[in-house]
């Protein structure tokens, strides 16, 4: 078997005309999850990349430089609606994998009990626990430990377990290299979070396949029943400028290019919309952050990002996660000006940080601009704005329990608070959703899975209703908002996917 290769755009001199028995689409946590398994089964793979390939060599550690590089379109994309919602996403080899914090969990229960509720099969927790068995395995998860949980994740933990809740140690996606440096999402450092860079591509290149980075797929090539490759163009990754085309014949198509992504591309090319679906049924986990203010130094940049979660309260729809990141983004969240904010910025190595994340019952949509990139409407409803404001009442307790003395809401609406009596003053107030600040790093649903070709994009395969050779392989796919981070079911999706293009299509 010959050893496959990464091919960047400033290596292209001439046109690229391949024929393949796979195209995928994206390189991320589907994508490369996609090309392994189907490499290794002896099918010809070849993977075209938006974006460049960075290896740990060319992380710094600099924000500004990690978004440039690691980020599609510097980190600042959002939704337009009320109140517009952050939406960075990753676009590089390795896709969001190589700039999120790690964080892994398996569908709930209760997620997967509503999925059979919609007559989907094949769901149940032990179906899917082989594929996440297998997924595990591979990216080396592993519960945070202790040397490197990071004082705000300790202290978090003291004021959860004084109010009777159950926090729990994360788990990551992370070697034992890990040092905790606190550096996730710019890029690891040390090799230790396990990006897709780290296994499933090394290993999807052992068994043959071909990575294009700085190739953008622009035309899905079909006729009426089927398709037969993909249109893209390569560029220069430092002026962006246009360099050579790429075309790809290919007998399967899979599109794991994100849920933003994978639904502009198809609505561009007029295809697999015979349901209306497309596009629709956005998910975003609305996400915020509760800030406590102690007097002794926390320093919770030291330790990992995301360290510890609470989930006594997911059956109402919230996950709480202690989350910390650099000054560069754990500060521009702060409310007030001139020298409130001054005196605040101050405390910053006195601060522990609690992350809210809402499973969403909002709903909204991405469409295609003329160049095929995601325009995203999503306005937040009444009954998920009372979770948000419910979730960060609980983290302020938290917070005050464990010790501080003032909590901060990243927001408009209550931004300081001195005493938990000012806590449970706020019960009884009514809150818009523009009171908050809100961002959110899950989108998914917008192709989504489904047993009736009427209310869904694909079925239970992952395979479209409308196009027998084309599957879908990230969390465009998810019927409803997941409630946890989604990375590794995502991976664990694509494994299920792969088993079944390589006994039954290919």
């Amino acid at each position: 078997m010959a050893q496959g290769k990464i091919v960047e755009g400033k290596d292209i001199r001439e046109a690229v005309r391949v024929t393949a028995d796979v195209c995928v689409i994206g390189s991320g946590a589907g994508g490369a999850v996609m090309a392994k398994e189907l490499a290794e089964r002896g099918a010809a793979v070849v993977v075209l990349e938006e974006g460049g390939a960075y290896f740990r060599e060319s992380f710094t550690g600099v924000i500004k430089e990690s978004m440039a590089k690691l980020y599609r379109n510097l980190g600042v994309d959002a939704t337009a609606g009320v109140p517009s919602v952050l939406v960075p996403t990753g676009k590089c080899l390795g896709g969001t994998t190589v700039i999120n914090m790690g964080t892994c969990f398996r569908v709930p229960e209760a997620m997967l009990q509503d999925w059979q509720d919609q007559e989907l099969q094949g769901y149940r927790a032990e179906d899917l626990a082989p594929y996440y068995d297998r997924v595990e395995k591979i990216i080396q998860v592993q519960e945070v430990k202790p040397e490197i949980m990071g004082k705000n994740g300790e202290i978090i933990a003291e004021g959860a377990r004084r109010l009777g809740l159950h926090p729990k140690p994360i788990r990551r996606n992370v070697s034992d290299a890990c040092k905790g440096c606190g550096n996730c999402s710019y890029g690891c450092l040390e090799d230790a979070k396990q990006a897709m860079t780290l296994n499933y591509i090394p290993l999807a290149l052992q068994a043959g396949a071909t990575f294009y980075c700085d190739t953008r797929a622009e035309v899905i090539v079909h006729d009426e029943h089927r398709l037969s490759g993909v249109a893209a163009k390569i560029y220069d990754r430092q002026t962006g400028a246009f360099r050579q085309h790429a075309e790809i014949a290919a007998d399967v198509v899979v599109l794991a290019a994100g849920a933003l992504n994978s639904p502009a591309l198809l609505l561009k090319n007029h295809l697999a919309n015979r349901s209306g679906q497309v596009g629709r049924n956005l998910k975003l986990h609305l996400c915020t952050r509760v800030l406590g203010i102690f007097e002794e130094v926390i320093d919770g940049h030291h330790g990992v990002c995301q360290s510890l979660y609470i989930d006594d309260y997911l059956d109402q729809g919230i996950m709480l996660e202690a989350t910390f990141t650099g000054p560069s983004s754990q500060l521009a969240a702060l409310p007030g000006f001139g020298q409130e904010l001054w005196d605040l910025v101050h405390d910053f190595r006195h601060m522990a940080s609690l992350g809210v994340m809402v499973s969403d019952t909002s709903s909204g949509r991405v469409r295609a601009d003329g160049h095929g990139n995601p325009i995203l409407t999503y306005t937040v409803n009444q009954e998920d704005t009372d979770v948000i404001k419910k979730a960060t009442m609980i983290s302020a307790r938290i917070l005050f329990a464990a010790g501080a003395k003032k909590v901060i809401f990243t927001g408009y609406g209550e931004p300081v608070l001195n005493s938990v009596a000012e806590v449970e003053r706020m019960q009884d107030r009514k809150f818009r959703a523009a009171d908050f600040m809100l961002m959110a790093f899950h989108p998914m649903g917008t192709c989504r899975m489904g047993a009736h070709r009427k209310n869904s994009v694909v079925d239970a395969n992952l395979e479209s209703h409308d196009f027998r050779n084309l599957f879908i392989a990230d969390a465009s796919v998810f019927p409803t908002s997941l409630g946890v981070n989604p990375q590794e079911t995502i991976m664990a999706f694509a494994t299920k996917c792969a088993d079944y293009i390589a006994g039954h299509v290919l």
